[in-house]
């Protein structure tokens, strides 16, 4: 005999969403640090806009409707192509990744060191080691090629990498990149939720929750969970796609092999 829990196992992953939320909504109680009771179904409307310059430019908007049911939302991309400025793309996507940007951003905000520990599950250390090793084209006396990937690959190592991640963080990154990404979340019933990111840093970490420009108490989050159900909203052509999906960058790389540099030099001086 199937029980009702095995049944329901069967269901693809966006009708088990679409479940639970509307069971949250025909008993009136929200979920623990979930969305409130029927968000999903009291959406109006997602606008995501991503801005950048300095080696070039880019401005794009994408807005998200319901469609028929609430199965999909209709995806509306102003791409800002340099061919045709003005084209738009229209596509529909799972209710479900709207869903999970939903509970993302309704979650209790992430600490740095607990966005640190996620980011540095993504890093891969074989493609650092790759773009990190044929900087070093001028060893100092003793420290070799060899040793000097030593020290990188020892810098990649669980805490290391986690410590070396936290000085990224910690410490700003002062380039030409200058990106921006503002999301606002409208609902029938209930006032907007807002956030937003300029940060230069790998997934565009923390996030700000809220906006003080209409009287809200900002929150900083370093969700990973909030970049990554972002760019689940987003067309792969899109330049904020590209920018959220990025595991490494090369200020990180740069800032390895530094490290690894002065300690290689110090140990064979």
């Amino acid at each position: 005999m199937v029980t009702p829990l095995e049944y329901i196992r069967h269901f693809p992953r966006w009708a088990r969403a679409l479940m639970m939320l509307g069971v949250v909504l025909v008993t009136g109680c929200s979920a623990p640090h979930g969305p409130p009771a029927g968000a999903l179904q009291d959406v109006q409307s997602i606008v995501i806009r991503y801005q950048y310059s300095g080696w070039g430019r880019v401005d794009e908007v994408h807005r998200l409707e319901p469609g028929a049911g609430r199965r999909t939302f209709q995806r509306s991309s102003q791409l800002d192509s340099q061919d045709d400025p003005d084209a738009v793309v229209t596509d529909a996507i799972p209710a479900q990744r709207v869903a999970e940007l939903l509970w993302a951003v309704s979650a209790p905000p992430w600490s740095r060191e607990r966005g640190v520990d996620a980011v540095a599950r993504r890093v891969r250390p074989a493609r650092i080691l790759e773009q990190a090793l044929p900087d070093y084209s001028t060893p100092a006396p003793g420290c070799t090629p060899r040793a000097f990937e030593a020290k990188v690959h020892a810098l990649l190592q669980g805490a290391s990498l986690k410590a070396q991640l936290g000085r990224y963080y910690a410490s700003g990154i002062w380039t030409d990149d200058d990106p921006a990404m503002r999301v606002v979340i409208r609902y029938e019933h209930r006032p907007p939720q807002v956030l937003a990111s300029n940060e230069r840093t790998l997934l565009m970490l923390p996030w700000v929750l809220g906006d003080p420009g209409a009287g809200d108490a900002a929150v900083t989050t370093w969700s990973v969970p909030v970049s990554q159900a972002l760019r689940r909203l987003l067309p792969d052509s899109s330049k904020a796609f590209e920018r959220l999906g990025r595991r490494e960058d090369a200020i990180l790389v740069e800032r390895i092999a530094a490290t690894a540099r002065v300690a290689c030099e110090a140990q064979h001086r």
